[in-house]
């Protein structure tokens, strides 16, 4: 009798005790999407019992990683960790990751990456064409709008075009508003979606996918338009700069003070808890007469580090399977905004008639599925992009303050970018 009491202890006990897998991400826990990561964990839990994934929120992109490096040199870094799409190179060449199309063949599990939708998963590929991250947090940019001061403002429909764009951002500042147009993340919105969507090159080499020792190019192209065209707006008074990222432009669209503004597509959540207004959106505007490709794709993936036993690696691959299936990517799709990542989802959530009820959700999705994609709309890979962004910004914000010309911003970003990418190319033996 004892020792059958004994073995029953013993099996309670190993029952009581599944395998731990954590997952580091980017997204606060009172924030409705790391609500809805955390609760994602919580029912991948319920679902079996041999694993338990743990989400915890590791403060910016930025600090995720840094945190995730700090611990896989310590030898204490979690199964998984969520990484900003722009930094797929750093991941890639650094040694620390298991490429998650592996990971989830060598597990016996089955994900239909040909589902994928392109723009999204072709980031996340090798130059030998391996999936190396989970995609999981997709976005685009796109306009929202106040429809209460658009109707003050006597201004019908919605802006399509960047022209209609400022006609619109005159008319509300004539009808009282500060600030009649800011952007959220302005070198994703306003440079590489711009790029992305116009067919123009950000760099040599299809952008980097083809190549790692590029040099940048968007000092030569009609970018340089663009941000001039920015640059009389902030003159004028119509555009305002809000900040780097997007608390900024956020606040001042929640508050009233900033009636349009380009933000992803993921600030739904925030927009529709913080809105005491009717709002309403629209797609990324176009250039008059110019039929529009894919915006870059926004958010992150999920890598796998390296240092775990192959038990914890099916864990990690059933857990993805898990948030692969139509059911939670509808899921995702609907209470964070972001967009899901395979046709089967989005396939599911119009069979649901979804985007009758909430047509908003459906804008980046199709801007993400517009194509053909080219050298200059499928993805990019820069080395020591992160630096490049904080030279870019610093660029941009002595254009908008008038300090210098769009042409002389640029090109200084340019000439002090290429100087970090031969760095990074030297560094990294390439």
């Amino acid at each position: 009798m004892m020792a059958l009491a004994l073995g029953v202890c013993l099996a309670y006990g190993a029952r009581a005790e599944p395998i731990q897998i954590q997952w580091w991400h980017s997204h606060p826990s009172d924030s409705l999407i790391g609500k809805t990561m955390e609760r994602f964990a919580e029912e991948f839990n319920a679902s079996q019992a041999k694993y338990q994934v743990v989400a915890t929120y590791k403060g910016t992109y930025y600090e995720t990683l840094n945190a995730t490096i700090a611990a896989y040199r310590a030898k204490k870094q979690p199964a998984i960790t969520e990484v900003l799409g722009n930094l797929t190179l750093t991941m890639m060449l650094s040694g620390a990751i298991v490429p998650v199309e592996d990971l989830v063949k060598e597990s016996g599990y089955q994900i239909d990456w040909a589902d994928f939708i392109p723009s999204v998963l072709n980031i996340y590929r090798d130059p030998s064409g391996k999936i190396v991250s989970m995609p999981f947090n997709a976005s685009a940019p796109i306009l929202w709008i106040n429809r209460d001061a658009f109707d003050k403002a006597g201004i019908e429909g919605s802006p399509q075009t960047w022209t209609e764009v400022g006609e619109a951002a005159r008319k509300l500042k004539a009808a009282g508003y500060p600030c009649g147009f800011t952007v959220s993340w302005q070198i994703y919105s306003q440079v590489e979606a711009y790029s992305f969507a116009n067919d123009i090159p950000l760099a040599t080499e299809a952008n980097g996918m083809d190549g790692f020792n590029v040099k940048l190019l968007f000092n030569k192209t009609s970018l340089v338009n663009h941000i001039s065209q920015l640059q009389d707006w902030a003159k004028e008074g119509i555009f305002t700069y809000t900040g780097r990222s997007w608390q900024g432009a956020n606040e001042a669209f929640y508050s009233q003070k900033c009636p349009m503004f380009i933000e992803s597509s993921a600030g739904l959540g925030g927009i529709t808890t913080n809105a005491k207004f009717r709002f309403d959106a629209a797609p990324y505007p176009s250039e008059p007469g110019v039929k529009q490709l894919n915006t870059q794709v926004g958010g992150g993936s999920m890598y796998v580090m390296k240092g775990f036993s192959p038990e914890v690696y099916k864990g990690v691959a059933e857990f993805f399977a898990f948030l692969a299936t139509p059911e939670k990517q509808f899921d995702w799709h609907d209470k964070s905004g972001y967009v899901p990542i395979t046709r089967k989802a989005y396939e599911y959530a119009s069979e649901k008639q979804y985007y009758k009820q909430k047509p908003i959700q459906e804008i980046a999705i199709k801007q993400l599925l517009r194509g053909p994609q080219t050298d200059n709309s499928r993805g990019f890979r820069i080395g020591d992009y992160g630096k490049i962004t904080d030279i870019l910004d610093e660029e941009l914000e002595n254009i908008w303050s008038q300090k210098k010309t769009a042409q002389q911003g640029l090109d200084d970003a340019v000439r002090r970018g290429d100087e970090v990418i031969q760095r990074f190319v030297r560094a990294a033996r390439l």
